[in-house]
């Protein structure tokens, strides 16, 4: 089979340097994720995938480029990234995008055009782009497909800006999404529910997280010598950074709290860590930091609250990392976790910071935490690698090419 993917994922060596001297930094898990989806795709030998790529990058001059140029950033020994060129200043990138996307689908589509077995993937729906490859494959008669991470009616919604400007198109953004969203053969989703929400009634198969196995290779820890409790990901109140630091207050083992990542919390957060030296705010890190800092701490934390909306349609992304860490994980029970991760996680259905800090206190008195988070590690190796998902997504997008 035949595959043009479209999405944003670029070389993680130009991803670091953009995070490192942008003053707005792009999304981790969106380069993550689609770091690993290529990686699997690359392992299963029976599939030829182009990328295409609109770089993430802010716009000039929260992003610190002004002009982003035609490049081609490998990914792995087969596959590379053929990123788009734009000049990164409102609209004229979007439009740039959209055309240039379109320009690489046109040679690869008449390249391929007596083949049979071959379509689009997208992932997310960026609508400048989604609009213009809708009608391409229209015309050149292929089938195009969705990957949906986030329901678009839940985009921008966890965070308001206080910028006009961004509040407006923010609004613009989300409400063009979901003019398009149901206009696609077939869709790839996180949750079930994403199913209802987004177009029913058309096919689609659900993978809600994907694992590269090898992240941690190489990453050497020992245990810190306090306990240490840490999240790390979007330090947004809408995703619980209020109840995880007023949870811990209550905590009653001695402990620290490790804090990663930026967002609107922050400011909350570095204010609350002068009053408590427990609490360490460690801001927005290298990946590798993260990755040995959640090695060394002795509970990882995805605490949320399971009546927020987003829950539904959302995975929480930085789940696989978590349990990948052999590091054991409390999590809140959520909508969109399916049955099967809770037997290789702690869980909680408390919603007050008294009844999650006493589940925190809990397991922390636990002898079997070194057990429990190597059982979650090899579950995640055996059953979520980067190869065995990318092959669920092949074998869905195969059976639809052959029904016609």
């Amino acid at each position: 089979m035949k595959l043009f993917y479209f999405g944003s994922v670029c070389s993680n060596e130009v991803f670091n340097t953009t995070v490192q001297k942008s003053r707005v930094k792009p999304s981790a898990s969106a380069q993550n994720f689609e770091y690993a989806l290529i990686k699997g795709f690359s392992e299963n030998p029976d599939v030829e995938v182009t990328v295409v790529a609109a770089e993430s990058i802010a716009t000039f001059p929260g992003g610190n480029r002004l002009f982003l140029r035609k490049r081609t950033d490998p990914l792995t020994d087969r596959i590379v990234s053929h990123i788009v060129p734009a000049i990164n200043l409102p609209l004229l990138k979007q439009s740039a995008h959209a055309r240039g996307t379109v320009r690489q689908f046109r040679k690869w589509a008449k390249a391929n055009a007596n083949t049979h077995d071959k379509c689009v993937l997208m992932y997310g729906l960026y609508p400048s782009v989604a609009e213009k490859m809708l009608k391409a494959c229209k015309k050149y008669g292929c089938k195009i497909y969705a990957m949906i991470t986030d329901a678009p009616s839940t985009m921008f919604t966890y965070t308001k800006s206080k910028v006009w400007w961004k509040r407006l198109f923010s609004g613009s953004y989300r409400e063009k999404a979901m003019a398009l969203q149901d206009q696609f053969d077939g869709y790839v989703y996180l949750t079930e529910a994403m199913a209802d929400a987004v177009a029913p009634g058309k096919p689609y198969t659900v993978m809600e997280t994907i694992a590269d196995v090898t992240i941690f290779d190489g990453v050497r820890a020992e245990k810190a010598p306090k306990p240490a409790l840490m999240y790390a990901g979007a330090l947004y109140q809408k995703y619980g950074l209020d109840l995880i630091v007023d949870s811990f207050e209550k905590v009653k083992t001695d402990c620290e709290l490790w804090l990663f990542g930026s967002g609107d919390y922050e400011q909350e957060i570095m204010e609350r860590a002068e009053k408590d030296p427990r609490i360490k705010f460690f801001g927005r890190v290298s990946r590798e930091e993260v990755l040995q800092k959640e090695k060394e701490a002795a509970l990882l934390l995805n605490i949320r609250n399971p009546e927020d909306d987003y829950t539904k349609y959302s995975f929480p992304s930085k789940m696989v990392e978590y349990l990948l860490s052999g590091t054991p994980l409390l999590t809140t029970v959520l909508p969109g976790i399916p049955e099967e991760y809770y037997v290789y996680c702690f869980s909680t259905t408390g919603r007050v910071p008294a009844v999650i800090a006493s589940c925190i206190d809990e397991v922390l008195s636990r002898t079997d935490l070194t057990e429990a988070g190597e059982k979650a590690r090899s579950f995640v190796m055996a059953e979520k690698n980067s190869a065995m998902q990318a092959k669920k997504i092949l074998l869905f997008l195969e059976q639809q090419i052959s029904e016609g």
